[in-house]
This record gives structure tokens, sequence and C-alpha cells, in this order.
């Protein structure tokens, strides 16, 4: 016993400080999919190469069958945080495997025949996981191995048990008392676990080659599918996932815990600790997953393995379903244990059966040895967790079991009965499903969930590091600091491309433009010819010098293409000095160079090789003959990789007095309609920070050029870096051109997400280059 027949309410109202930390935690969550083509057929294609080895990495991972996809995401403190890790962890595996769904029914979808399913594969033949997956397949046979689910990862903060120890006494030692608590939360929830099946189970339709004999209650639908009459959960019923008999183990005591699992494996019922199928398990994240080392080491955490993937959310679970979880957890926590020995187990488990193939009928249920009607079962149950949301006096808590008590009382609103009302037979349903999903990953893909404050470029060197599975710490969040470990191998990053494979020198090269053209000219790279001016007045006074000549003026050290005016047909003295105002306001140093006329191009060189090349279009609209300029501006900032603040990969094109003075230069004005086909300029500048357009042109640009620009990147003894180079409209073979910048930190999301063209994934060659063997 813990506390007074561990009923722990009287010491919550004891310690207000227990009661206010009583919901921190730790969670985790893993999703199994399959991967299916666009027919909904299962994948007989390897796991993908870019995931690395499975045995290596931890975030992406394969389960029973090399065409199972398994999603960790990494140990979070709140539901909102590890529903957010799953999102991108959905997200980055579905750009991945574009060409492939990801199948979001718990059930599978079309199976080729038992032989041609394949097994993971991994590097050993003879390690442990695959000859555990063959002994699966023997003992269970393949198919049924394919059903999916989620996995619930959950612990109570180590700092919350370590008081709770000392206020009870602490006799035990903390690690013994670990283990009481999370075998007393465990019984708890295979009491109650039949009401999380009924609000969660979402498996009740399935092909009719799936099952080698009839389940029970199956019937047939319109569709031809079959389904459990009344049923929630194939997967959770006896027909499911489940060992080849009921394996009950003791709860009166850890060490009768262990024994029990003990005894199974000893008699061969189990291969070992793994191959116990129980709804939850008690675990340790550092042991090798046997028993005897979750004896010695203790229980770190649950592991909630009864949950089918819930077709109507992206990422299989809702965050509703976490919050109901945890506070059932929480309940089984605090509340007085009952009697769980052989007897109640085996009615616990009846329970589940009743519910999984029987459940929308709402069956009797087994509480405490008897016989209950469903609706008074579940009115105890949601009693004892409303005690719970009352004591720590949450108003959400109790909005959310009032939700769940309305389902239970209307079980046309579960997610099993909502999938049976659905017209559309199993496969086209769960494919469109599986469609819209992979789109809705798609439009995401240049942004990591929950990191937006960051650089997009550092956000996709992230997503890269997770598909990879690099180990990642966020060193310094507003500066874009992060740390990459992989095996020994350690690197610092900074903003995406600021790496130890280039000196501060290099960096400090490319930043002074004045030094870069001289040093790029020393060396016989043809560069703009210009002057630097430190004062304004300095500068106003060689107006002369350049009057009626095409010219640049910039500031001296500059990005985004800020600060910049451009005139390439002549100029006043009033828009010289203007200019000079412009560009003095962003730097103490000034350049006036002159305007070499061509096209644009930004070569990103990485390890002496071109990594992409982009084409930058000034900002602009064509004309349609039917809307004005705004209009177009408009419907033309609608694509949603178009925003502002750089938080997305193109910025949207504006309305102010640059692009108004642009447009009247053209003879227009934004309420102006122009012609069908018009191309109307609203920038000079091309860059794509002020809404110029990113043309991926990688696979089309004369080498004589991308021989330049690597030879650009040499001069300054860089490893990566941005070269611009304008090339005469005339000739893209060895024609005039000149090198007008050269950038130390270049962004890499116009080269992953241009507007037009392939993405590069830059992300993987920074990764490549940094860790290659």
């Amino acid at each position: 016993m813990l506390y007074k027949n561990d009923n722990l309410f009287p010491i919550l109202e004891q310690h207000a400080d227990l009661k206010k930390r009583l919901f921190e935690g730790n969670f985790g969550l893993e999703k199994e999919n399959v991967r299916v083509d666009k027919n909904g057929n299962f994948s007989l294609t390897p796991h993908p190469e870019i995931f690395g080895l499975k045995e290596e990495n931890p975030y992406i991972k394969t389960d029973f069958s090399e065409s199972q996809i398994e999603m960790i995401t990494p140990v979070s403190n709140s539901v909102d945080e590890v529903y957010t890790a799953m999102e991108n962890l959905q997200n980055i595996v579905s750009d991945r495997i574009r060409d492939e769904y990801l199948w979001p029914n718990s059930n599978p979808p079309i199976l080729p025949a038992e032989q041609d399913i394949p097994i993971a594969v991994y590097q050993n033949p003879q390690s442990a996981s695959r000859l555990y997956r063959e002994h699966l397949a023997r003992e269970y046979g393949k198919k049924i191995q394919l059903f999916s689910g989620i996995h619930y990862n959950f612990s109570f903060s180590d700092a919350f048990l370590a008081d709770l120890h000392e206020k009870l006494g602490g006799e035990k030692t903390l690690q013994d008392f670990k283990n009481q608590i999370y075998l007393k939360v465990a019984k708890y929830f295979m009491q109650n676990r039949w009401f999380l099946l009924y609000l969660t189970g979402a498996s009740p339709i399935y092909l009719p080659d799936f099952l080698s004999k009839p389940a029970t209650n199956e019937v047939s639908r319109e569709t031809s599918d079959l389904m459990l009459k009344n049923g929630v959960s194939l997967r959770n019923s006896h027909a499911g996932y489940k060992n080849k008999c009921s394996l009950h183990v003791d709860y009166c005591s850890f060490d009768n815990y262990i024994a029990s699992i003990q005894s199974w494996i000893d008699n061969g019922k189990i291969d070992s600790m793994r191959e116990l199928y129980n709804p939850i398990r008690l675990k340790n994240s550092h042991t090798d997953q046997s028993l005897a080392g979750l004896a010695e080491a203790g229980v770190e955490y649950i592991e909630i393995r009864s949950l089918d993937l819930n077709p109507f959310d992206p990422n299989g679970i809702t965050k509703e379903t976490m919050h109901f979880i945890q506070l059932l957890l929480v309940t089984g926590l605090l509340t007085e244990s009952e009697a769980f020995d052989k007897s109640h187990q085996e009615q616990s488990d009846e329970n589940e059966e009743r519910i999984a193939s029987d459940g929308l009928s709402q069956p009797d249920i087994f509480v405490n040895g008897s016989e209950i009607p469903f609706e008074k079962a579940v009115d105890k149950l949601l009693t004892e967790m409303e005690q719970v949301a009352k004591q720590v006096g949450s108003a959400e808590f109790l909005d959310l079991l009032a939700k769940q008590r309305e389902i239970s009382r209307n079980p046309e609103k579960t997610v099993a009965a909502q999938l049976v009302a659905t017209p559309e037979s199993f496969v086209p349903f769960h494919l469109e499903k599986a469609r819209i999903y992979l789109n809705e990953s798609l439009q995401n893909a240049y942004k990591l969930i929950g990191y937006e404050d960051m650089e997009l470029s550092t956000q996709i060197v992230l997503k890269s590091a997770v598909t990879k599975g690099f180990a990642i710490e966020l060193l310094d969040r507003e500066e874009n600091f992060i740390r990459l470990e992989k095996g020994n191998q350690v690197e610092y990053i900074k903003q995406a491309t600021k790496t130890a494979r280039d000196s501060y020198i290099s960096a400090l090269i490319m930043e002074n433009k004045v030094v870069t053209k001289q040093v790029l000219a020393e060396h016989g790279i043809e560069v703009p010819h210009g002057r630097n001016f430190s004062d304004l007045k300095t500068a106003q006074a060689n107006f002369e010098m350049f009057a009626d000549k095409p010219i640049v003026v910039k500031p001296k050290s500059t990005n985004f293409g800020i600060g910049i005016s451009i005139f390439k047909d002549g100029f006043t003295q009033k828009d010289y000095e203007e200019a000079l105002k412009i560009a003095f306001s962003y730097d103490s140093s000034v350049i006036i160079e002159t305007y070499i006329p061509g096209d644009e191009y930004r070569f990103l060189v990485i390890d002496g090789k071109i990594a992409g090349i982009l084409k930058r279009i000034p900002a602009n609209v064509t004309g349609d003959g039917i809307h004005t300029v705004s209009e177009l501006i408009d419907e033309k900032n609608l694509d949603p990789l178009r925003g502002t603040d750089h938080l997305k990969p193109l910025e949207e094109i504006l309305k102010g007095p640059e692009e108004t003075l642009m447009l009247s230069m053209q003879g227009f004005t934004m309420s102006d309609v122009p012609p069908s086909g018009q191309v109307v300029y609203l920038r000079e500048n091309s860059n794509i920070s002020t809404g110029g357009d990113s043309i991926d042109v990688t696979d089309l640009i004369h080498p004589y050029y991308q021989e330049l620009a690597i030879e650009c990147a040499k001069v300054v003894d860089a490893n990566l870096c941005g070269v611009d180079i304008i090339v005469s409209r005339e000739t893209m073979a060895n024609g005039p051109y000149a090198v007008i910048e050269l950038n130390f930190n270049p962004a890499i999301n116009i080269h992953a997400f241009p507007y037009q063209g392939e993405n590069r994934r830059i992300g993987d060659m920074i990764l490549d280059f940094l860790f290659k063997k």
C-alpha cells in the first residue's frame, strides 16, 4: 500500500505544490503506417534509402515489414509538443515518399500473397531484429503483423515522483516506489481500457481476403467490404493482434510482474518480453528491451499499445485523445486500487472483446466482478476522472469529460460509427484520406512546425537532420545555432550555412563587397567597376562622375536586396542623392558601380560542386486583359509559398512606393489593366526577398558558368557560398558576364522551394558534406 489504501487524494489536499505539478510529465508517440501505391496496393518497395539504416535512425524505422514505416517522436514535455513532433514526422516522411501514400487505417490495404510480404531487412541478416520478425512470421503469419497503430508513451515527471515519494515517507527506494506507482497505473488502465477502446476504436471495416477465418459478428457491407457488426476494432478483438492465449501478469508487486512474464517465456508461450502483446507495458528506454534489463533498471515509463490509427486525423491520433489518456492515467495514480486477480483480468479481457466486437450496441460491462449496464460503468469511470479534474480545478478537463459522456450516450459519434457511416468502400475512402494528408504535408514541406521563429534555411537543415536520423540540439534558437551529432561526429551550424568548414577570413572577404571584387578581379574574374564612399557628402559631390551612366547604388554590406537603387536608363541629381540617402541608412559605406545588363543567376556552391542554380526574376505580374495590376498582385500573392518577413520561401509582392515608381516608369498605375500576356515589373532588383521569382535552372546552365562559380568559391577558399552572376541575355555559352557578389550565408530555402522547378534538397547536401565518410 502506498498511502491509506493507496488513495492519494488526501495528500494533494495537504500539499498544494504536488497538486500543481500533478500533470507534469513526459510524452512520446510511436506511429506505424503501411506504405501503399496510388491504387491502395501494399508497397513492395524497400524502406526509403534517404532515412538511412533503420537500426540507427531514432525517428524513422520500420516495424514488422519493410513497407511498414514506424515514426518515433523524441520525448516531449506536453501533449501539444508531442503532437507537433508527430506532425513534423508525418510531413517529413510524406514529403520523401511522395510517390506513395501512408495508409491511414490500422487494418491493412490490398495485400499480396502471404509469401510476398517483405519482412524488414537489416544490415546483418542474423540480427536479433530480423530473427525476431522471422519468428513472428512463423508463429502468427505475416498478414496479421500488418495491423498498424499508435503507441502512447507516458511518465510522470521525475521531480514530481521524487517529491511524492518523500511526502509519503520515503520508506522504499525511489526506484522501487516508481515501479509500484507505474504498476498501479497500469492495473487501473487494464481495468478501464474498454472505454478508451469504445472512444478510439477505428478498425471495424476490413478487406475480405485479410483474415484466414471469419471474425465474430462479421458481416458484408453493401460495398463488398467486411465489417464487425456493431464492432469498433478488429485489431483489438480476438481476431486481431493478440497472443495465441491470454497471458495474465501478476500486478501484486513488481517482482511478481517480472516473474509472471518470465514464466511465459520459460514455458515457450512467448519469445521475449516484447512479444507480450498486452494493451499496456512497463518499459525502460535504457535497457536492451529484455525482461532482465527491466527487472534490474526498473520502470521508466509506460507504453499504451491498444490505440487504433484514427483515419480522421493525419497524425493518427487527436490531441483530445491524448489529454483524455493522461487524465485516465493520473486518475489511476490517485484512485484507491481495486482487486485485479486472474478472474478480474479475465473479466477485463471480456470487456475488451465485447467493446471491440460489439461496442456500438453498448453491452454490459464487468466492474468489480459484477456485470452492470454500459452507462453505469461509464458513469463510474468518468465520475472518478471528474474528481481529479475538480481537484486540480481544470475546466478544460471537465469539458473534455463532458464530451466523452456525450459520445457514450450517442454511439454514432464514435470514430468507428463514423467510419461505418461512410458510403465509400474501404480502399477508396482511405486512399482519398491519404491523398489529402499527403497534399497537406507537401504544403507544409518548407517548414518545421513549432520552429517557425527560426530561419527557413535552418528549418530545412533541421528537417534533413531528422530525415537522416541525427541527434539534434538547439544551442541558441534566436541565433539559429544548432549542434548535430551522428556516431562519434559532432558538427556546429549557424544559420544553416555557417560551419567549421569555412574559415573566418573567408566569410569576412565575402561580407565586404569591395574586398570581394578586388580579390576576384586579381584572379581574372570580371566584376562591375565602381567606387566605395564612406560619407554622404563625398558621394553626393561625385555626381558628375556617374551622370548619364547606368549604375547601381547599394550598401557595402547588404542582404535581401535592401537599400539598393538601380538606374539603367539615366537619372537626375535628385534621384542620385535620394538613392545615396537610402543606401547610407543601411550601412556606413556605400558602393556605386556600373550596372551590368543581363539576367541574374544565383549559383550555390557546396564542397567544390554546384548544388543548385536559380534564375532570379524581379517582382512581376503578367497581364490578362481583365484584372488590374493591383488585382494581379493579390492573385499572385495567394501562392501558399509566398508570405511576409521571410517566413515562407517566397515573399509577397508589395504595393509600396518602390513598386509604384517602377510601374510609373513603364506607364502603369496600380489600377491599370495590362494587356494579356504583357509582363509588368514591380521592382528593378531581382531579389526573392522583395517579391522576385526563383526559377530553378540547375540542369540548363552552360558548364562554363558553373565552372566560373566554382572558381569564385575557390578564390576566397569557401566551401559553402552563393555566387551571383549577371549573364548577357544574348548568350548563355561562354559569353559576357559579371560576378556581382559572393554570399557567405546564402539562403538555401530558395533552392529547396523555388517558384518554378525542382526541390534541390540542399539541407541533405549540407549534411552529406559535413558528415561525409
